[in-house]
């Protein structure tokens, strides 16, 4: 037997999401140094978004923004504790990585009634599922990257349907289901 990959639904609570009358939050997270987790390239796909529309905020634990980066908020060495309100207090996620153990950023977002963008990897394969739970797209494929996030941003029907799937998904990771099992 062995206790497989799980989630704390407690410290990611749902807020539902109305995105009309105000900028879209667009979080990034991940250690730009690290090469495999592809950050730039999120960063590429959010340098094509309107900036009048879209507020960028940033996520990393151990590295600072690269220059480049449009960053509106940058958070740092946040306490494991407060990482759901981060993401509750965002729209969508981009992550754009290549290599995963267990991916939890996008299972996190979605606990929280975010929705994901990402590349799929072997660490997000387990939960993913394109349209219903997130929406994904090819790696370095920046320009279908910005429109899945525009027909996001202008398909509030699409958006709901996949935060509520997303709910749905992260609750089947509780640990109290993992327990049950």
């Amino acid at each position: 037997q062995y206790a497989s990959n799980g989630i704390d639904i407690q410290n990611f609570n749902y807020t539902e999401r109305n995105l009309s009358g105000r900028k879209i939050k667009i979080l990034i997270e991940g250690d730009s140094k690290d090469h495999y987790k592809k950050v730039d390239e999120s960063f590429k796909v959010v340098e094509q978004l309107d900036f009048d529309k879209y507020e960028i905020s940033y996520l990393s634990y151990r590295s600072k923004p690269k220059d480049w980066y449009h960053v509106d908020y940058f958070y740092n060495k946040i306490a494991p504790e407060k990482v759901g309100e981060i993401y509750a207090n965002h729209d969508i996620l981009i992550k754009s990585s290549l290599l995963e153990s267990f991916s939890y950023p996008p299972l996190e977002m979605m606990a929280t009634g975010g929705v994901p963008v990402v590349v799929p990897n072997d660490g997000n394969a387990e939960y993913i599922v394109d349209k219903e739970n997130c929406l994904t797209y090819p790696s370095g494929n920046i320009r279908k990257a910005v429109e899945l996030i525009e027909q996001l941003t202008e398909n509030v029907a699409l958006f709901q349907k996949i935060s509520i799937g997303g709910r749905k998904t992260a609750e089947s990771y509780t640990w109290d289901k993992k327990e049950e099992a």
